[in-house]
C-alpha cells in the first residue's frame, strides 16, 4: 500500500478532542482548527470532511497557539491517528545552505503500513507547518502519499506587507489575508496602518487620529477630515475611511499569533505624515479655542512659523513631519507605548517600524525650530542635504524611544540612509536589530545596491525590490490591468518565482521601460552595482501590496494572488537553478522548475483558494492563429477557457469548437465561477483543407498530458 485513506479515528482525552472542524462545519479553510469539549471519548470522522490531530506530548496547540495540550493516542487497534509531536528535527543543509529558525523546522512521515501520520516540530511554529504540508499533499479524496519529509525555511523572515493606508480594509479581509499567508508558511505581516491619505488605527489619549485623520471628505480646511484623495468622494462613505479599533487591533493579532504570524506595525513618519499632522492640528485648534495652550501643544507636528515649499513624490506639500520640535518626540513616545500595551498579553510587540521613506527635498529648510536645531549641530541649514541630516537625527531619536522599551527598529531603505545613498551609522542606533527594507532598485537608476549597501553597514535587510516583490504593478503589460508601472511595466507569478534574492544582479532584464538589460551593462560599464560582504545580513524576503487603486476586498485578492504563492515558495525555498553561474543554462532550469509551478499552481492551489473565497486574478487567455488554427493557451494549465459571439452568452471551448469570425475569450477560475476579462480575436474564417471543421488546439491540453506524467512520476 503506497497511500493512505483515512475514515475513522479515536482519541483519548479528558477535556476535549483536537480537530480541523471548521466554524461552519464546512471544508473550507482546513488548516484552521478549532478545541471542542467533549464527554465522548472516541470521535469517528471521514477524513474528507474533518481531519482529527493527537498532540502526543506536551504540544503548544500549533493551529491556536492555546496552552499546551496533553492528550494520549488510544490503544485501540483500529485507531488510526495524526501524531503531533515536539521533538528535535534535523535538517541536513544543502550547497553548505544553513537553515535559520530551528523552531521551524519540520519532519513529515506518512507510513501507509502502519495507517499513521506523524508530524514532528522542532517547535510548535514547525509542527504547524508540517500540518500545512499535510494538508497540501491530501488530494480530493481525502488521500495522502507515502512520503517521508524533512523541511527547514531558507529565511527566518518571510513576509507580506499590505497598505490600509490609502484605501481602508476591513478587519475580516484581513483576516481572511492572514489564513492564506499561514496556509504558504508566510511569518510576517507588514501592516502599513498610516500615511498622507489615512490614519488607520485608534491611539488612546489621541482620538483626533481616528476622529480626523482616518476620514476623507471635502473639507478644504481639514477640520472635520482630510482631504479627499484617490477618487474617494466628498464624503466619508467610500475606502477612502475607516479605522481598527483597539479590540479590532488586538483581534488581529490573536489571529495571527494562532498562525505563527508576528504583526509588524508601521507608522510612517516623518514623511508622508499628512494625516497624522492634520489630526494634531485639529486637536490643537479644539484645546487652544478651549484655552489650553499647553495641552493644544503637547503633540503638535508642525511649526506655524515654517513656510519651506517642498513638493513630495505624491504631491504633498506639507506632509513631513517636523524632526525639530520636542512635541514631535512626544507624540512618538506616547504612539510607541500605546502600541506597546495594544500587544501585551497578545503577541508582545518586538519590532517598530516607523517608514522614513521619501521625505520631500526642500522640506524643514524655512523651519525657525529646524534652523535654530541646526545651528547647534552644527549644520548649515542651506545645504543641499540638510533633509537627510535632520532625518538623521529624528531616526536617532526614534531609535532612543524604541530602544528604551527594548524594541528592535525598521524603516525602508532610504529611511536609513543619508546623501548619496550612505547609510546612517549603526552604532548611533541603540536597538539590538534595526531592519532595512530594500526596495527602490530601478536598476538603471543605481539604487539597486542599496539592499547591499545596508547589509555591508550592519543592517538587517529584508529584500522588498519593487521590480519582482511590489505587486501594485500590473500582472501583464496591458493598459487594462489594474496597477502602477513607475518601478517596471508588469511583474507576473513566473517573474516572483524566478526572483533569486541570493544573487541580486542576477535578476537584472530590463530597464523600467521594458527594454534589454544585462548585468554586464549595469555592473562592468555603468558601475552600479556593490559587492555584499555580509550575506548574514539578508535575512528575509517581502511582497508588498500598496493600496491607491485598490478600493475593494476582491481587487486587493486579486493584485496579491497568485502572486504572493511564487513569493511563498522563494522565501521557503532555494532553488537549486539559483547557484547555476551560466545565465543560458541557469534560465533553462528555472523555466522547467516554472513549469511544475505553474501546473501545481493550476491543478490544486488556485482550486484551494477558490475553496477559501480568494478572488485571486484570473489571467485571459492568449490566442494565436499559426497555420489556420486557431491556439489559445493559459498561463497555468488546468483552467478552461470559454468563448462567445456577443459578450453575452459564454460556452466551453473544446477540441472540437467551431469558431470563426471575431469571437471573444476568457479564461474561467479553477472552479468555473469567476472569469478574467475577455480579449477578442480573430479566427479563420475558413477551415484547413482536409478539415470539415474549424479545429482549436489549445496549448494547455498538450500539457495537461505533461502534467499527468509528472505527476504519476512523483506519486511513485
Amino acid at each position: 500500500m503506497d497511500e493512505i485513506d483515512f475514515v475513522s479515528y479515536s482519541v483519548e482525552h479528558e477535556d476535549g478532542v483536537f480537530c480541523c472542524n471548521t466554524p461552519d462545519g464546512s471544508t473550507r479553510n482546513q488548516a484552521l482548527c478549532t478545541i471542542r469539549s467533549t464527554k465522548d471519548q472516541k470521535m469517528f470522522l471521514v477524513i474528507s470532511i474533518v481531519l482529527l490531530f493527537i498532540a502526543t506530548v506536551n504540544v503548544s496547540n500549533p493551529l491556536l497557539g492555546k496552552d499546551k495540550l496533553k492528550l494520549k493516542v488510544s490503544t485501540s487497534k483500529d485507531t488510526k491517528v495524526i501524531k503531533l509531536i515536539k521533538g528535535d528535527v534535523s535538517v541536513p543543509a544543502k550547497g553548505g545552505q544553513q537553515f535559520p529558525s530551528p523552531d521551524e523546522w519540520y519532519s513529515l512521515v506518512v507510513d501507509p503500513s502502519k495507517e499513521l501520520i506523524t508530524i514532528t516540530g522542532k517547535g510548535s511554529a514547525g509542527v504547524f507547518y508540517g500540518v500545512q504540508t499535510l494538508l497540501a499533499l491530501r488530494n480530493s479524496k481525502g488521500r495522502v502519499p507515502k512520503v517521508s519529509v524533512k523541511d527547514a525555511p531558507r529565511y527566518s523572515y518571510r513576509g507580506m506587507h499590505l497598505d490600509v493606508g490609502r484605501n481602508f480594509e476591513a478587519k475580516e479581509h484581513v483576516l481572511k489575508l492572514l489564513d492564506v499567508m499561514a496556509m504558504y508558511k508566510l511569518n510576517k505581516f507588514h501592516f502599513h496602518l498610516t500615511d498622507d491619505e489615512g490614519w488607520r488605527l485608534e491611539i488612546p489619549g489621541l482620538p483626533e487620529l481616528t476622529e480626523v485623520g482616518s476620514k476623507r471628505c471635502f473639507d478644504l480646511q481639514d477640520e472635520t477630515c482630510i482631504l479627499s484623495q484617490l477618487g474617494s468622494g466628498p464624503d466619508s462613505s467610500t475606502s477612502g475611511s475607516g479605522h481598527y479599533s483597539v479590540q479590532d487591533y488586538k483581534k488581529i493579532l490573536a489571529y495571527a499569533k494562532a498562525r505563527h504570524i508576528q504583526v509588524i506595525p508601521e507608522f510612517d513618519m516623518p514623511g508622508h505624515g499628512n494625516a497624522a499632522i492634520k489630526a494634531m492640528q485639529a486637536r490643537y485648534d479644539k484645546l487652544s479655542a478651549k484655552g489650553d495652550k499647553p495641552g493644544a501643544e503637547k503633540y503638535l507636528l508642525s511649526e506655524a512659523s515654517d513656510t519651506s515649499r517642498y513638493l513630495s513624490i505624491q504631491s504633498y506639500s506639507d506632509d513631513a513631519i517636523n524632526p525639530c520640535i520636542e512635541s514631535t518626540y512626544a507624540f512618538v513616545k506616547h504612539l510607541v507605548e500605546a502600541i506597546v500595551e495594544m500587544h501585551k498579553g497578545t503577541q508582545p510587540l518586538t519590532i517598530f517600524h516607523f517608514g522614513g521613506d521619501e521625505v520631500a527635498h526642500g522640506a524643514w529648510t524655512n523651519s525657525t525650530a529646524c534652523n535654530n536645531l541646526a545651528q547647534r549641530l552644527g549644520l548649515n541649514i542651506s545645504s543641499g542635504k540638510i533633509v537627510d541630516e535632520l532625518k538623521d537625527y529624528f531616526v536617532q531619536r526614534v531609535a532612543n524611544i524604541t530602544a528604551d522599551h527594548n524594541l528592535e527598529l525598521a524603516g525602508w531603505e532610504d529611511g536609513l540612509m543619508s546623501f548619496k545613498d550612505v547609510p546612517y551609522e549603526r552604532k548611533l542606533l541603540r536597538n539590538t536589530r534595526v531592519y532595512g527594507y530594500a526596495w527602490n532598485n530601478i536598476w538603471e537608476w543605481g539604487s539597486g545596491k542599496r539592499a547591499y549597501e545596508l547589509a555591508n553597514a550592519g543592517y538587517q535587510v529584508i529584500m522588498s525590490q519593487a521590480t519582482h516583490l511590489y505587486f501594485d504593478h500590473p500582472q501583464e503589460p496591458d493598459p487594462e490591468e489594474r496597477g502602477f508601472y513607475w518601478a517596471t511595466r508588469f511583474t507576473d507569478t513566473r517573474k516572483v518565482f524566478g526572483f533569486m534574492p541570493d544573487d541580486l544582479f542576477a535578476n537584472v532584464e530590463t530597464n523600467r521601460s521594458g527594454y534589454p538589460l544585462t548585468r554586464e551593462e549595469l555592473c562592468e560599464k555603468a558601475g552600479m552595482c556593490s559587492n555584499l560582504t555580509k550575506k548574514e545580513n539578508i535575512v528575509g524576503m517581502q511582497g508588498h501590496l500598496w493600496s491607491e487603486t485598490v478600493r475593494t476586498a476582491d481587487q486587493m485578492f486579486a493584485m496579491i494572488f497568485p502572486r504572493m504563492v511564487a513569493l511563498a515558495e522563494r522565501a521557503w525555498h532555494k532553488a537549486s537553478w539559483e547557484d547555476v553561474s551560466d545565465k543560458k543554462e541557469r534560465d533553462t532550469k528555472r523555466s522547467e522548475d516554472w513549469v511544475k509551478f505553474a501546473n501545481t499552481l493550476g491543478y490544486r492551489e488556485l482550486g484551494r483558494l477558490d475553496k477559501m473565497g480568494v478572488a485571486y486574478h484570473v489571467i485571459p487567455p492568449g490566442a494565436r492563429v499559426d497555420d489556420n488554427k486557431l491556439e489559445i493557451a493559459n498561463v497555468f494549465p488546468g483552467l478552461r477557457f470559454q468563448y462567445s459571439t456577443d459578450l453575452e452568452s459564454w460556452k466551453n471551448v473544446e477540441e472540437d469548437s467551431h469558431l470563426e469570425g471575431k469571437i471573444n475569450l476568457r479564461t474561467s477560475s479553477a472552479d468555473g465561477v469567476r472569469h478574467s476579462r475577455p480579449v477578442e480575436v480573430e479566427a479563420p474564417s475558413k477551415p484547413p483543407s482536409g478539415n470539415c471543421s474549424q479545429q482549436v488546439t489549445s496549448q494547455y491540453v498538450i500539457l495537461i498530458a505533461v502534467t499527468v506524467v509528472l505527476l504519476l512520476l512523483m506519486w511513485k
